[in-house]
């Protein structure tokens, strides 16, 4: 006798109560508790440089370049933050979606 085979409905089940889903909570904890607050500090900082740089255009261009690299830095923290949920989204259109343990926020 064979019988069918169910899909999973709810991606990262087999994750729930386990190091895996704390894991998950402490890394997505730490890139919102640490790089945020880290990145609106050299955000500012550099942003301070380059109106201190007067007519320098040695000191200019190293402040913005680090402007440049800061709000870059912004973009990738915003990025790991909302991919899981806009993931989800997506997900759930397909027709799958994942465990809330699974899920960070």
């Amino acid at each position: 006798m064979t019988s069918t085979a169910t899909a999973q409905s709810n991606v990262g089940d087999v994750y729930c109560g386990t190091g895996v889903e704390t894991g998950i909570t402490i890394v997505f904890g730490a890139i919102a508790g640490l790089g945020l607050p880290a990145t609106g500090y050299y955000l500012t900082k550099s942003g301070l440089d380059y109106m201190r740089a007067g007519g320098n255009p040695e000191k200019k261009n190293t402040a913005k370049q680090e402007l440049v690299m800061s709000g870059i830095g912004f973009g990738i923290i915003v990025i790991a933050l909302i991919s899981p949920e806009l993931i989800d989204n997506i997900g759930s259109q397909m027709g799958f979606s994942f465990s809330d343990c699974v899920k960070p926020f």
